[in-house]
């Protein structure tokens, strides 16, 4: 042991931990999900401060004792669980993944859309392309790709992206309506969530969305059933990104 090793021996061996953790953070987070997605935390969480023991928690979710143990013991080691006399007890960090929406939408998009991806990375940061799409097909970008997703990629998509942005929107609005526009144009529409806050915000708006067509499609049923349709208008456009795309003018404001 070299005298720069010696010296700092706590640091290092805390360091070292650390590289650990990342090194099986794939294994930790799959293990973790299923704690959460097979009913484990919320058993355990029903059973208090008493906890749980494995037969118990085989018996109350179906998975066997074997599943339940290996499962458990990667809680014991990521803190999501504790243990006494035998029996599992929720900590506050399996609180947390258990009930805290932050953290359920993003463990959810993580799994669901870029998880698979994930093992491309490689090829797009060297392509400078989304190569981890190709697990959903053949796509340039995700936003073409949305329309088109499977059903629980799609929704896990939305939720993290609705629970970003809605928060923003009533810090957001007296912005954009200080200057009283009469006319709006919503660039990257995504389902009209904004495009319906905006009309709700101010009565004489009219909002013009400017999307992908088939994420217009879905925002045109969404503002359809809120009874908005007379006031918010879609303009598709199919890449955003192109120089010669064709942007619609004379609104006074932008909204992007």
């Amino acid at each position: 042991m070299d005298k720069k090793f010696d010296s700092g021996k706590k640091e290092v061996l805390r360091a070292r931990y650390e590289a650990q953790k990342i090194a099986f953070a794939p294994v930790v987070f799959q293990a973790v999900r299923l704690l959460r997605d097979l009913n484990i935390l919320n058993v355990i969480e029903a059973a208090g401060k008493t906890g749980l023991k494995t037969e118990a928690i085989a018996e109350q979710t179906g998975v066997s004792c074997y599943g339940v143990t290996v499962l458990c013991e990667t809680g014991l080691s990521q803190d999501v669980l504790e243990i006494k006399d035998d029996c599992y007890i929720l900590t506050n960090v399996g609180h947390f993944l258990l009930n805290d929406e932050l953290t359920k939408v993003n463990m959810d998009f993580i799994h669901d859309v870029c998880y698979e991806g994930l093992f491309r990375l490689d090829q797009a940061i060297a392509t400078g392309k989304p190569s981890g799409l190709e697990v959903f097909g053949k796509w340039p970008t995700i936003y073409e790709a949305l329309g088109h997703l499977p059903p629980k990629a799609q929704k896990s998509w939305f939720a993290f992206d609705h629970f970003y942005s809605d928060c923003a929107f009533p810090d957001a609005l007296p912005y954009v309506f200080d200057l009283k526009p009469k006319s709006l144009l919503d660039i990257g529409a995504n389902t009209g969530k904004f495009a319906i806050q905006c009309v709700r915000h101010n009565p004489d708006v009219h909002v013009t969305m400017m999307d992908l067509p088939g994420q217009l499609a879905k925002a045109k049923e969404n503002i359809a059933a809120q009874g908005f349709g007379n006031r918010i208008t879609e303009y598709p456009i199919c890449d955003l990104l192109d120089p010669k795309a064709q942007f619609p003018g004379g609104f006074d404001a932008v909204w992007m």
